[in-house]
């Protein structure tokens, strides 16, 4: 066998259901993505891996259907910067809830200073100025180190 075939292999759930039920609970549903995200680290493919690490920590903070689109995109945005510039897509489930609250709260107080701004924000605006925030994330990086690394 190819690598590339054990590596699809891998991706498949062991049980007797390898895919959720419609009646699966929430925890349920983010224990897969929390599994898929980890082994698409493994497997190298760092855009499942990004969007599943996502999803799961907006599904442990009951966001998943937020109707807060603003929030969604700028929690999106950031976590997915967050796990990049750790320099390793892995994420423990307490490391992403501390980064899911961290971002909660900068959003909060972002929203409340645009508010409080002598400057008016239009809402079609907001993306675009989100994405050109730096946030101070709390990396344990070392400044020589150069590569990535997976799971």
């Amino acid at each position: 066998m190819d690598g590339k075939s054990t590596a699809e292999r891998q991706l498949m759930i062991k049980g007797e259901f390898p895919f959720l039920t419609a009646d699966a609970t929430s925890e349920q549903v983010w224990k897969h993505f929390y599994h898929l995200a980890t082994l698409f680290a493994k497997s190298k493919e760092l855009a499942p891996s990004l969007n599943c690490y996502i999803d799961v920590f907006l599904i442990r903070g009951n966001e998943m259907h937020s109707p807060d689109q603003d929030w969604l995109d700028f929690f999106r945005r950031q976590f997915a910067i967050y796990l990049m510039g750790k320099k390793c897509i892995s994420c423990s489930l307490s490391e992403g809830d501390m980064i899911h609250d961290f971002l909660r709260m900068e959003y909060e107080q972002i929203k409340q200073e645009l508010q409080n701004s002598e400057f008016a924000f239009q809402k079609e605006n907001l993306s675009r100025w989100f994405a050109s925030l730096e946030l101070d994330f709390p990396w344990l990086v070392e400044t020589e180190e150069l590569q990535w690394s997976f799971g």
